[in-house]
């Protein structure tokens, strides 16, 4: 993940020991690092007679170094009874030859019923980064934070060039990569799914007491829904807080910061998110955070962050909560590894829309190395010019 060439010696030393679980962990830290003395091992580690082989792993290391001489050797596990190897050198293969049917293959297993091969299929596609997989990957039955990674890694492609590929069609992928950056941002803002199994049928819950005040009892008839494993039954939770937002208003900050149920938590924060209250702003700096964050599931944190830029501050610049939105926003912008946070944080300063947000995107635009996030606070800026919003 750090993607440092420095240890690609002591890396590739792991591979001649017995332990195949360490190879793979060692093949896909490979597949991060771009650097050419991986090649003649990855090559020797292929011909080796090993019992349990991390195949798959070894193949996409294989494409990621671009070893496409090593080609007949990988052809049979096109064949592989394992979906996830057949697809990883499907995808081998339409990196090496650029040829659609392998492309097509790799797409056709995001339809697998077996949800897991469905996530390696994005994967692959991914690492791929071609463009024409995107409608693909966002109608797939897989989770939203899939769906986020699968999408910033083809944007992140297609910033750096068009694939060799696809450069015929550049003008009409300029497009879609515009529209793509408006899907990674409702992802962001969406991305309460999590790995949640979307088609799960909503369980039954016994009802509150009726004896029970009607404003507590639907409440709790919303807290409930929201620990439902069922995504819709979490929606319905979310509605009906916001819904009922007259008789939680003055008790969703205590819940808030009373609560242990992270469900119940994530829960408030996005019914908080639709209220669009400045008084809901400690609940939000909170669940981004005071750490940094890297975790590959950030939700919370990246709902919060854009909840920020959904206030109506246009009266409040001078409020205290604005002064500590701000404050929390800016360290967002620039401290977190998480690149999904710091987008977000693009995106709340957006909607913010005012010179002080618009500092704080010129200042952190000079320190921002990852290029998906870097042309987001450039249509961010783009957007604030052409506002005139004082």
């Amino acid at each position: 993940m750090i993607r440092d060439a420095s240890c690609v010696h002591s890396l590739l030393e792991t591979l001649n020991t017995n332990d195949v679980q360490l190879h793979e962990a060692t093949l896909r830290a490979l597949t991060e690092i771009n650097n050419d003395q991986c090649t003649s091992s990855l090559i020797s580690y292929l011909e080796k007679d090993i019992h349990n082989k991390p195949i798959e792993a070894l193949i996409e290391a294989l494409a990621s170094h671009q070893v496409w001489q090593v080609s007949e050797k990988i052809r049979p596990y096109l064949q592989s009874n394992s979906e996830r190897v057949a697809s990883s050198a499907a995808a081998f293969f339409y990196g090496c030859t650029g040829e659609k049917i392998y492309l097509d293959r790799v797409v056709g297993l995001l339809d697998h019923e077996n949800r897991f091969v469905r996530q390696s299929a994005a994967f692959d596609l991914a690492r791929l980064g071609t463009i024409s997989a995107t409608k693909p990957v966002l109608s797939a039955n897989i989770p939203n934070n899939v769906k986020m990674y699968a999408i910033k890694a083809i944007l992140t492609k297609s910033i750096q060039k068009p694939t060799h590929h696809e450069i015929e069609n550049e003008a009409q992928n300029e497009g879609l990569k515009d529209s793509l950056f408006a899907t990674l941002d409702s992802l962001t803002r969406e991305n309460f799914s999590g790995n949640l199994l979307v088609n799960q049928s909503p369980a039954n819950h016994p009802e509150p007491n009726s004896q029970i005040n009607p404003s507590i009892k639907k409440l709790s008839n919303a807290f409930e829904k929201l620990k439902s494993p069922s995504l819709p039954e979490r929606e319905e939770g979310i509605r009906q807080l916001v819904k009922n937002a007259k008789y939680a208003d003055e008790n969703l900050l205590n819940l808030y910061f009373n609560e242990l149920d992270q469900d119940i938590k994530m829960g408030v924060i996005k019914a908080m998110s639709e209220l669009k209250n400045a008084a809901y702003v400690p609940a939000f700096v909170d669940a981004i955070g005071a750490e940094i964050g890297n975790h590959c599931q950030g939700n919370i944190r990246r709902v919060a962050a854009c909840a920020l830029g959904d206030i109506n501050w246009s009266h409040q610049f001078e409020s205290r909560a604005f002064s500590i939105a701000m404050k929390k926003l800016g360290w967002t912008l620039q401290y977190p590894d998480d690149w999904g946070l710091r987008y977000s944080a693009c995106i709340a300063l957006e909607g913010i829309g005012n010179s002080k947000a618009q500092s704080l995107l010129v200042e952190s635009k000079t320190k921002e190395v990852d290029q998906v996030v870097s042309a987001r606070i450039d249509i961010a800026l783009s957007t604030i010019c052409n506002t005139d919003v004082s």
